[in-house]
């Protein structure tokens, strides 16, 4: 029974039409009043339903009320909301689970006046208004008394008695609050209102939602969410904000002041959208952003891109380039057809970008920065490019900034100098050293590049630069090529010699034989500049007695005791005259040729070796027998070996195989000989070598089973490769072919299975590829060919048939 009491259902004996936008609850209020019952329990008692039933549509209790009021469930439910099967409430056509009144009922007292039923959009929680009477919705009579489902009419008050529906309080509506009302009363079909694009492509609960955010976000800035309840403002009023900021087009002007609060915080606009939008940007991502509203998206796309750089993750609308008014760096960069460390460079240098490091945000240039850098800076070069362009290294470019020979564009200040460069500068500056020097395929045997310099010469690469400037040396030929530096441009090794100062040699035999003829003391100043100490190196050598009857004090050594000391020792500034290199790595570079400095000189505070173990080494360095390079590193050594190793081989080699051979050739794995270095290595390597799972190391451009393996594709695994093989031989068959028949033509083309058990994985194999099938002991047979001997017939086959 359907009946909230034991006793029988007794019925109605009076009832009426249901009238115009009455809910069915609305309904029963009325058929109370009708059969005159103190209140609505009376009502569902006789009828034998129950009032929740009734509110939500549930059909067996509409269809019972219907019975007994002589009407139609149809005409309940026009509007009414209905209980969905999936427990949604939908009120003509919208759903409306969480915004209808159950517990307190509203009426509007000029609708009652003019027709005394229940509207069915009274109950709509957003709805405050009556756009009709443009009066407030009155929740309570008069008494004070809440109005509610249980009275026995729409305007009986169960808790005072009072019947006269014109006793209401008439207080006149809002205008804002009534424009928002009547758009979402339009939305449900009462009345009409104006359209606004962006709430109405947007179910009502979004609508309601959507109100009510952007409503509240008109108060400012803020990282915790916001609603009405949050912030104590009625909904009616919250929502009537957000309605006039969307209807019209107000968005910027809210987005403004919240990204204007978060800035007076302290805030920084590299942070992007997830702080300078504080809570409102997180309520519409979680809301799918771009999904949920590209309208929206697109408000908040424009404003963030005019005040910080957009990144391709934000996945918000399209917007036009000129709209644009932060760029990131890389896309500075491509603006200003320079690379992202030069742009980078640039920022620095003229103090456009910070320099501390911020986890989750980006630099970021406005687009003014932009355009100014694009026109003046235009290819713009970082140091490490000018040095690629230049093909020499750090100490030689700075040396040549030094002497003047390259003049940087910018130069940022901070720990890092941060140096641009014009391409025209550094282009220029290889056009004026190279001159008129004809252009060469092959340079001359005796000639020189000038890049050369300095690697056991007695001229640096920038001071052979500025010999070249000043005119002291000439560039005798050009190597044909493009990019090719210094590393194209040829001198004469004499022509630098020669246009240096004299050699320390000479210098110091010259002025010992002319003292010595003349039989005087050398002076202290002259003494320290031929045997290349310091003075207060001098000084303390005399101190230490390595001079024998030199007092301490002395102004002047005997020239015995200074030629003496230049035949034994070689000090490091003339071992650099020589040699050239540069004296914080040269002296490593002696040491690590198997050359100590000597003890008595260490004390003295002055780097010098032993003449005649020093000398020969020297010679041999000038003919080019020795070096002082640096040995390669570790891993050069393994990758040449693992490359030889494998241009060599047949097939690919699994990594245990590998490290045994690179073991037995002797190649060291690194510093501590570890395994791990290997790996290391490799992965660093991915250029060029390719791990194919299932086989082992393979060169990438080498060919292996008919394919390359290019590093910007996903490489096939083994089994992938073996797969193809074995389709396309099933594929060529006249015949099933059996598991010992396919291993057998595998080998014929040197393809081995990489399976302990060949049949297992060919039944296996069958699963994974649909163009194979397999015929229970009779063999693997191609999918897209009929088989009349096992009766297969594939689909396309079968249906030609």
């Amino acid at each position: 029974m359907l009946g909230t009491s034991h006793r029988r259902p007794i019925g109605l004996y009076a009832w009426d039409e249901v009238g115009p936008e009455e809910s069915a609850l609305g309904f029963l209020l009325r058929m109370a009043e009708e059969n005159g019952h103190p209140s609505t329990d009376s009502t569902v008692m006789d009828i034998g339903v129950r009032r929740a039933g009734i509110a939500r549509g549930v059909p067996e209790h509409i269809n019972r009320l219907a019975a007994e009021a002589r009407t139609t469930p149809a005409a309940l439910l026009a509007y009414s909301p209905v209980l969905r099967d999936d427990d949604k409430l939908v009120l003509r056509g919208h759903v409306v689970d969480k915004y209808l009144h159950f517990g307190v009922r509203r009426l509007c007292p000029g609708c009652i006046a003019e027709s005394n039923h229940h509207r069915f959009w009274w109950d709509l929680v957003p709805v405050s208004m009556c756009p009709r009477h443009r009066l407030e919705l009155v929740g309570a009579c008069p008494c004070g008394a809440e109005l509610g489902w249980r009275d026995g009419g729409v305007s009986i008050c169960t808790d005072c008695g009072a019947q006269d529906r014109y006793r209401f309080e008439r207080r006149p509506a809002e205008a804002k609050v009534l424009r928002s009302d009547a758009y979402i009363l339009s939305r449900f079909g009462v009345g009409s209102a104006e359209t606004v694009q962006v709430l109405d492509s947007l179910p009502m609960a979004d609508v309601f939602k959507m109100l009510e955010r952007v409503g509240s976000a008109c108060e400012g800035y803020s990282r915790e969410w916001r609603s009405a309840k949050s912030l104590g403002i009625s909904l009616s009023v919250v929502q009537a904000r957000g309605f006039e900021v969307l209807a019209d087009g107000k968005m910027d002007e809210v987005l403004t002041r919240i990204f204007d609060g978060y800035i007076n915080q302290g805030g920084k606009p590299e942070h992007g959208f997830s702080k300078c939008y504080g809570w409102l940007y997180h309520w519409f991502n979680h809301k799918r952003g771009v999904k949920f509203s590209p309208l929206l998206a697109e408000a908040i796309h424009l404003h963030g891109a005019a005040r910080f750089p957009v990144t391709p993750k934000a996945h918000l609308a399209k917007i036009p380039e000129n709209a644009r008014r932060k760029l990131s760096l890389k896309a500075a960069a491509a603006k200003a057809e320079t690379s992202v460390f030069a742009m980078k460079n640039i920022g620095l240098a003229l103090g456009l970008i910070r320099t501390e490091k911020l986890s989750g945000s980006q630099l970021s240039f406005s687009v003014e920065d932009v355009d100014r850098i694009a026109h003046d800076l235009k290819g713009a070069l970082s140091f490490e490019e000018t040095m690629q362009r230049l093909g020499i290294g750090r100490r030689p470019l700075r040396e040549m900034m030094e002497n003047g020979s390259l003049v940087p564009a910018l130069e940022g200040g901070g720990k890092r100098h941060a140096y641009v460069f014009r391409p025209m500068d550094v282009d220029g500056l290889l056009r004026k050293l190279a001159g008129t020097a004809p252009v060469v395929s092959k340079p001359s045997p005796t000639l020189l590049a000038i890049s050369r310099l300095g690697k056991n010469r007695s001229v640096t690469i920038a001071h052979g630069v500025r010999l070249v400037l000043d005119g002291k040396v000439l560039v005798r030929e050009r190597m044909q090529g493009r990019d090719l530096g210094l590393n194209a441009l040829f001198i004469a090794d004499n022509e630098a010699l020669a246009a240096v100062d004299p050699t320390h040699h000479k210098m110091r035999q010259a002025a010992t034989e002319k003292l010595m003829e003349a039989g005087e003391l050398v002076p202290f100043s002259a003494a320290a500049k031929i045997m290349r100490l310091n003075a207060r190196g001098l000084r303390r050598a005399i101190e230490i007695g390595l001079f024998s009857g030199v007092e301490k004090g002395a102004s002047a050594l005997p020239p015995k005791h200074v030629d003496a000391f230049a035949r034994k020792f070689i000090m490091m500034g003339e071992i650099k005259a020589r040699v050239g290199g540069y004296f914080p790595t040269l002296k490593d570079q002696i040491e690590r040729a198997g050359f100590k400095p000597d003890k008595q000189l260490t004390k003295c505070l002055n780097s010098g070796y032993l003449r005649a173990e020093v000398e020969p080494f020297l010679k041999k360095l000038k003919q080019g027998a020795v070096s002082l390079d640096m040995p390669p590193p570790a891993r050069n050594a393994v990758i040449q070996e693992t490359r030889r190793i494998l241009e060599n081989a047949d097939h690919p080699i699994e990594t245990k195989e590998v490290l045994s051979m690179l073991r037995k050739k002797e190649v060291r794995l690194g510093p501590s000989d570890k395994d791990q270095f290997f790996y290391a290595t490799m992965n660093e390597e991915k250029n060029e070598f390719v791990y194919l799972v299932g086989a082992g190391w393979w060169l990438r451009q080498r060919a292996f089973m008919g394919h390359i393996f290019p590093a910007d594709r996903e490489t096939p695994s083994y089994h992938n490769l073996v797969d193809e093989e074995i389709v396309a031989i099933v594929r060529q068959a006249k015949w099933p072919m059996m598991p010992d028949d396919i291993v057998a033509s595998l080998a014929k083309r040197r393809i081995a299975i990489a399976s302990s058990d060949p049949v297992v994985y060919l039944r296996r194999m069958a699963i994974r590829r649909p163009e194979i099938v397999r015929f229970h002991g009779k063999g693997y047979w191609d999918s897209s060919r009929a088989w009349a001997p096992a009766r297969y017939f594939p689909k396309k086959v079968a249906a030609a048939a």
